[in-house]
């Protein structure tokens, strides 16, 4: 299905500022949730710390990995009760590998053509492992997130911020699964 927001940008303002919105919110009940707010942490607490090297990276996007794994330490540092440190002090490590990274027209100009709006869909797979038993706390295999950005002239966005929406949904996402799967 391809939408067209060209004929209405009444509606596309609408929808920019619903899907900002629903962010917001998804990231408050976040914090709350991880503060103890709504009836204390979900994570395990025999853990204290935590590591998070870089993502190995399987793609082009040599950035990814990076901004990746600095999103995701910010968001351990911000929401949870774990302190993030070094491999060889930590209780448990995060490991993860950016599998795709895949950018796909969603819209396009009717007049010219070209794309309107344009998906940025980063795959990864992860693992939360205890340091001492070498076991897997958690894991996930094709864990997707996507950010969009609007590329027609009066207002176009980079690239660059789609990927960084995309970097700071799948730290959300992840410390989320943290928290709910042990």
């Amino acid at each position: 299905m391809k939408l067209n927001f060209q004929t209405d940008p009444r509606r596309l303002a609408l929808g920019m500022i619903a899907l900002a919105c629903a962010a917001m919110a998804f990231s408050i009940t976040l914090a709350c949730s991880s503060k103890g707010m709504k009836g204390g942490s979900v994570l395990p607490t025999k853990y204290r710390s935590i590591s998070v090297p870089v993502f190995a990276n399987a793609t082009p996007d040599r950035d990814m990995g990076f901004q990746l794994t600095e999103a995701l330490q910010k968001r351990l540092q911000q929401t949870t009760p774990y302190t993030v440190t070094h491999d060889g002090k930590a209780d448990t490590i995060l490991r993860g590998k950016v599998v795709t990274v895949k950018v796909s027209q969603m819209s396009q100009s009717v007049a010219t053509g070209l794309s309107e709006e344009v998906a940025y869909t980063v795959t990864l797979d992860w693992d939360w492992v205890d340091v001492r038993t070498g076991k897997s706390i958690t894991a996930r295999k094709g864990f997707t997130s996507s950010g969009v950005v609007v590329t027609s002239r009066s207002q176009a966005e980079p690239l660059d911020l789609a990927r960084f929406e995309v970097t700071q949904r799948l730290a959300d996402d992840i410390v989320a699964n943290l928290q709910a799967d042990w």
